[in-house]
């Protein structure tokens, strides 16, 4: 299992850190060449969504998988699992821990997912506030 965190945690490093190198060549894109900045951020924009889109089954799986989790989660009891472990029922354990990887690696792509929708609600971000800051003052009547 320690195995499984440690790749969980490389795998979010990676994605941060791509994102945030992403982000900073975006940055660096706006402040350079503000004509085309507009345009840079929606391409990049574009490229997020469709990273969302195509693990969107991924995910939806994954959510499956948690909530799975979740009711054999409630059918197996502290009792019951005291009453496994004394009883040697070696299998039934064994399928609890699967279970249990399987919801770790389940919130895992939840939460790199996030971080996506997370990159793609900033950038939208962005976008909303340069059409609120470039459009016209009216007066209030």
């Amino acid at each position: 299992m320690g195995e499984r965190i440690d790749q969980f945690c490389d795998n979010l490093r990676v994605k941060l850190t791509g994102i945030d190198n992403k982000m900073q060549a975006l940055k660096q894109k706006i402040d350079s060449k503000q004509q085309t900045a507009e345009q840079d951020v929606r391409a990049h924009l574009d490229a997020v969504k469709n990273r969302v889109e195509q693990d969107r089954t991924k995910v939806t799986t994954a959510q499956a998988d948690l909530k799975k989790w979740v009711e054999e989660r409630k059918s197996a009891t502290k009792e019951k699992i005291a009453e496994w472990k004394a009883k040697g029922e070696k299998l039934k354990l064994q399928s609890r821990a699967d279970g249990a990887e399987r919801y770790a690696a389940a919130a895992a792509v939840i939460a790199l997912d996030a971080v996506d929708e997370a990159e793609q609600a900033s950038l939208e971000a962005w976008l909303a506030r340069k059409d609120a800051d470039s459009a016209p003052s009216t007066r209030a009547a």
